[in-house]
């Protein structure tokens, strides 16, 4: 059963073009930390959500994947949780670097992995890791959660955004300004090379092992040539096997301060007593001693068509992405627009390629927001005898239809309508809501959510032929296939037909 602030929610986003209005109450610690709080009496818990806008477009060669890195970490405790007693561990993991160090002092000498001397080391690490564990206090963190009832326990790292989340009851939301402002104030990297092997074996297991990932990894590196958006979150291997203590650190000290946080409670609170709360615990955590450098990097205009091939075992498929501008730029809701003009079982590329042609199985189109540097793709899983020139040939008709035969009236309500409906319903969760709030204040203010529904409103049927000639061009469009690894294809670009006569 919804509550009432997701009824109202609903209501007025349904029945006119009025903005959302939620009852959010904004505001900011004097060392930066940013706070946003949406009460609902209707609910017995609430959404507790820390977020540091930070991810992999902060990093660079040799650092690739330390956020991601850093979320694993964040589990292993601080100077009061997780240890026994802190004061032991400190010599211990001292030792622990000084025997890396040396191994990597050896290693850029030429020796190997199997070198006497380097297993000496490591062999000497393991038994100090060992020593360590029987200080440590394993998952002390994820268990405080969970023994006062907490939920949704997570934490999730993006290119620009990471997440420590959990859904406690209404009495139990001290617990989590305890034991975030602890992890913000005293986080301790303990076990930290063992779980570095646990984050390259992850990578193995997700990207190396996985054909369909590892071909995004590599389409994705090749469509951003100059934004660090081209970095994979997890980090290249090489990169992850060169992290150290010391790396981290200087990581963490840059970017994992208040003044680069935001804090978001959804549910059953009372504003003025949460923000108090918050004040009491996170005021006295410094800033960072050096403020943010925002990515200058912008991503430079295409030179061509760029193409990729991999061959592999699984379903084939293939992707045409185009740049996009970052947010915020009008245009973003013209291609959310033309996103609903393609997508879904109604939209004029699966009516085409599966109903129609029969060439594959499925076949989408998506918007993607992003702060600097966005795209629109254009997916589709091909039945295996399909040659993806044939359907590459058909979506790039289908892109000049739209030119030609722009979105009818009734096209243009069924998808404003569903992209409305959609937006909102998916802000029906206090967890969702959370996160939508954040997204926006990170792309520039939360603000922009209410406003969103109304924005898509405004869109007309003839603005969007020019936006389609603007974005998605052949000529600067960036296409990936995945293809059985026996298959042989011949992919050329489709000439656009010459028009005689009209304007151009």
């Amino acid at each position: 059963m919804k509550n009432i602030v997701f009824q109202l929610i609903f209501f007025v986003a349904a029945t006119s073009m009025a903005d959302i209005k939620l009852p959010v109450h904004y505001d900011s610690l004097s060392n930066g930390l940013k706070v946003i709080i949406v009460p609902d009496t209707n609910v017995a818990v609430v959404s507790c959500r820390l977020y540091y806008f930070v991810g992999s477009m902060y990093e660079g060669p040799g650092t690739s994947g330390l956020s991601h890195m850093y979320e694993h970490m964040m589990f292993k405790g601080t100077k009061r949780l997780g240890t026994k007693n802190y004061a032991k561990e400190i010599p211990i993991m001292k030792s622990i670097d000084s025997l890396v160090n040396r191994i990597d002092i050896e290693k850029a000498k030429g020796a190997s992995h199997s070198d006497s001397l380097v297993e000496v080391w490591k062999k000497q690490i393991y038994s100090l890791l060992d020593k360590q564990r029987t200080l440590i206090k394993k998952d002390e963190i994820w268990e405080l959660y969970q023994n006062n009832g907490g939920t949704n326990l997570n934490a999730w790292t993006a290119d620009d955004m990471t997440a420590y989340i959990v859904t406690l009851p209404k009495n139990k939301v001290e617990l989590f300004y305890w034991i975030e402002a602890d992890r913000m104030r005293d986080p301790v990297l303990r076990e930290f090379y063992s779980e570095r092997d646990v984050v390259m074996e992850e990578r193995r297991m997700r990207y190396d092992n996985r054909p369909v990932n590892k071909y995004w990894e590599r389409l994705n590196s090749l469509f951003y040539v100059a934004h660090p958006y081209r970095l994979p979150t997890i980090g290249w291997e090489t990169d992850i096997a060169a992290y150290t203590r010391k790396k981290m650190e200087e990581h963490v000290r840059r970017f994992y301060t208040p003044d680069n946080a935001l804090i978001v409670m959804v549910g059953n609170i009372e504003p003025k007593l949460v923000l108090k709360d918050i004040k009491r615990y996170f005021n006295a955590i410094p800033r960072a001693k050096v403020p943010k450098q925002e990515v200058v990097t912008r991503e430079p205009p295409p030179a061509g068509t760029t193409r990729f091939t991999m061959r592999s075992p699984g379903e084939p498929r293939i992707d045409i992405l185009f740049h996009t501008p970052g947010y915020p730029h009008d245009d973003l809701y013209k291609l959310d627009i033309i996103q609903g003009i393609f997508s879904g079982k109604s939209g004029r590329l699966y009516r085409r390629l599966v109903n129609k042609e029969g060439l594959c199985t499925s076949v989408g189109a998506g918007n993607n927001f992003r702060l600097q540097d966005g795209y629109f793709e254009i997916s589709a899983s091909l039945k295996g005898d399909t040659d993806p020139a044939k359907v590459e040939k058909i979506i790039f008709e289908e892109i000049d239809k739209i030119v030609t035969s722009p979105p009818t009236p009734q096209e243009m309500m069924r998808i404003t309508n569903e992209i409305r409906m959609s937006f909102v319903k998916g802000l029906e969760s206090l967890e969702r809501l959370s996160d939508q709030l954040a997204w926006f204040e990170r792309l520039g203010s939360w603000e922009d959510l209410e406003k969103y529904p109304s924005e898509i409103a405004k869109i007309t049927a003839d603005q969007i032929p020019s936006i389609v000639k603007k974005y998605l061009r052949a000529d600067q469009a960036t296409i990936g296939t995945l293809l059985p690894e026996k298959q042989k294809t011949s992919i050329n670009v489709p000439e656009k037909k010459k028009k005689s006569g009209g304007k151009k």
